[in-house]
């Protein structure tokens, strides 16, 4: 399958079956985003992965979109090591992890797993569950696990290029 068509079968699995990751499709994953690209290749990333029970519990108290999900990665920045343009992004971690978690979840539809990105958490709860430091930054949970629903009817809705594209100046 070529990269385009990759992209375009991705999409939000809100329903994960009850079967485990292997620890290859898990590290396959993290090592896509490893290498991901990141401003001034400072690769500011971290990733706490959470997959026992007790972890996982701590995640529902986070956020009510596991969705049964058996892995989840919370995709963190150091902020001392994430670069800066006030003029641009304030702070480029949140563009970072973001490109970080395109690859993960790309490299996880590779290999037929499922994956919902989800910012609807609260990150305070978050922070005092997982331990977080104070300098690194919690960006998105991405839930990953062996897909139990297809996407939904609306994932093929999308916007056509014309209406989206401007040419040289708008």
């Amino acid at each position: 399958m070529d990269a385009l068509e990759l992209m375009k079968n991705r999409y939000s699995c809100r329903k994960f079956a009850d079967e485990p990751v292997s620890d290859d499709d898990l590290n396959a994953v993290l090592e896509a985003g490893r290498v991901a690209p990141s401003a001034i290749n400072r690769q500011p990333w971290r990733f706490l992965v959470v997959q026992r029970e007790e972890g996982l519990a701590k995640v529902d108290q986070a956020s009510r979109c596991r969705y049964g999900a058996p892995v989840v990665i919370l995709v963190c920045f150091a902020d001392e090591e994430s670069a800066k343009n006030e003029a641009v992004v304030p702070d480029y971690g949140w563009v970072d992890c973001s490109l970080a978690i395109m690859q993960m979840v790309l490299e996880a539809e590779s290999r037929g797993l499922g994956t919902c990105i989800v910012g609807a958490y609260d990150p305070q709860i978050a922070r005092e569950l997982f331990a977080i430091p104070e300098g690194i930054t919690p960006v998105q949970f991405v839930m990953l696990g062996h897909p139990a629903m297809g996407p939904s009817p609306r994932h093929e809705e999308r916007r056509p290029l014309s209406d989206i594209l401007v040419r040289e100046s708008f």
